[in-house]
């Protein structure tokens, strides 16, 4: 206490001096010495505190931003009147959408299996008939829907009505195939992956047969097909080769993604034997020759029938069809032939379809090298399988009327690199040789094949 009362003293003293500073500097060494030595001590004590304090360095603080995770629950569904928060990782990626659709529309997809059919489906998504047989005229440009296959894939858009917006079928690799509702119409569209084709180059010798010489070389049955098909009118293949004969041939063969589609042909075959050198060189027109260009397969012939030929229906991109009354291209033209005559194939080449169409009827399609194809619809017999070789002038099939056809009558459709064109004004080469004006064409493109062949340097 008696501490306390002298410390206010001092303070009373301090504070009276500072009314007259320059005296209260004079006289501080007299008010010290006038303290008792304790309250100096304290004094000294309380200055040297402060001095350490006020040396001691402050922390400098730095404005930092300051980082939370929000983890927000995934889900679909909906919790009392609120929607619960979702992640955008949440959605779902078939949507390809940057937030979920809320259109009430519905998305199917579903791999073919074994007895599965389009009419099926449909019944099951309760999707009617009519719009089915719809989607089958609409297909008769492509001809995909008659038949489906294990292994593909169907995906279906459907509105909260219960109306198909759009179909799209993944055929393979190198097709995919869609409809889509436009003006009250389903539009079909093709989409084609070009691909990369490679060529491979295969060389052997003839021990027992051509064909398990050629297999064991590692030509497909399909090659050695096209190879005896080119030549089978210069060389028996059964009768004229001997042990030692040997074999060169450049294949292309067609990649879809680095994966090979299993579409190939035989660009160049060089077959040698003891008396003699055969050749076959394929050209751009799907036909082969030799190195000299002479013709080694028949030309193409225009008509697919024969006799007196009365045309129905010609060429019309902008037909309007008999049937559905809407405007739609007729990418052929229709034969008056009564029901069984006689249907036969305009060139040599690969049969790649051979099936019935709910609108096409019994349809054969038949390629002709990588440029050239051709369609016979609406026959009453098919008489080819698929991936069978056949020959210019060869019966294929007897023309009738079946699927959605007006009367007996045969619809031939022509094609160049998969584009319809008149089958009555295309122009087709139809000599035995090269003609002069593409002579020199020939000669390059036979000259690279025997340069990949090792034959010329």
């Amino acid at each position: 206490m008696l501490l306390l009362l002298q410390l206010k003293f001092f303070l009373k003293i301090l504070l009276s001096s500072f009314c007259s500073l320059p005296s209260f500097i004079r006289g501080l060494p007299r008010l010290f010495s006038s303290l008792p030595r304790i309250h100096i001590l304290l004094i000294a004590s309380l200055c040297a505190f402060v001095l350490i304090v006020s040396l001691i360095p402050t922390e400098i603080i730095i404005d930092k931003p300051i980082k939370r995770e929000l983890i927000l629950p995934a889900s679909d569904s909906l919790k009392g009147k609120y929607a619960i928060a979702q992640p955008l990782t949440a959605i779902r990626e078939s949507s390809a959408k940057l937030f979920p659709d809320f259109s009430g529309n519905r998305e199917v997809e579903i791999t073919i299996a074994a007895g599965d059919t389009l009419s099926g489906i449909f019944s099951k998504e309760g999707l009617s008939a009519a719009v089915l047989q719809e989607l089958q005229e609409a297909d008769t440009e492509y001809l995909r829907l008659g038949n489906l296959f294990p292994g593909q894939k169907v995906q279906l858009l459907i509105n909260p009505k219960n109306q198909l917006l759009s179909l799209k079928i993944i055929v393979d690799r190198a097709h995919t195939l869609s409809f889509t509702l436009k003006d009250g119409a389903y539009v079909p569209h093709l989409e084609v992956k070009e691909g990369e084709w490679r060529n491979n180059y295969y060389q052997g010798s003839v021990i027992g047969s051509f064909y398990v010489s050629a297999k064991k070389a590692g030509l497909s049955v399909g090659q050695i097909q096209q190879i005896s098909g080119a030549l089978q009118d210069k060389i028996n293949f059964n009768r004229e080769l001997r042990a030692g004969d040997s074999f060169q041939v450049l294949v292309a063969k067609k990649y879809i993604d680095g994966v090979y589609s299993f579409d190939s042909e035989v660009l160049a075959t060089i077959i040698k034997t003891r008396s003699a050198t055969y050749t076959a060189f394929l050209h751009e027109d799907g036909r082969y020759y030799d190195k000299n260009g002479k013709g080694l397969s028949k030309a193409y012939r225009r008509y697919p029938i024969n006799g007196k030929h009365y045309v129905t229906s010609r060429f019309n991109p902008r037909r309007l069809h008999p049937v559905t009354k809407r405007i739609s291209p007729h990418n052929g033209t229709d034969f008056r032939a009564k029901v069984g005559t006689r249907v036969y194939s305009v060139g040599d080449g690969v049969v790649t379809s051979a099936y019935y169409h709910p609108a096409a009827g019994n349809y054969i399609v038949i390629k002709h090298g990588r440029k050239y194809t051709s369609r016979f619809l609406h026959l009453s017999k098919i008489l080819v399988r698929k991936g069978q070789r056949v020959e210019m002038g060869q019966l294929i099939g007897r023309s009738g009327n079946t699927g959605r056809s007006t009367g007996p009558h045969l619809h031939y459709e022509f094609h160049v690199y998969n584009k319809p064109v008149d089958p009555m004004k295309v122009n087709l080469p139809l000599s035995q040789e090269v003609s002069k004006k593409e002579k020199a064409a020939f000669n390059k493109r036979r000259d690279l094949f025997l340069r990949e062949m090792g034959e010329i340097k």
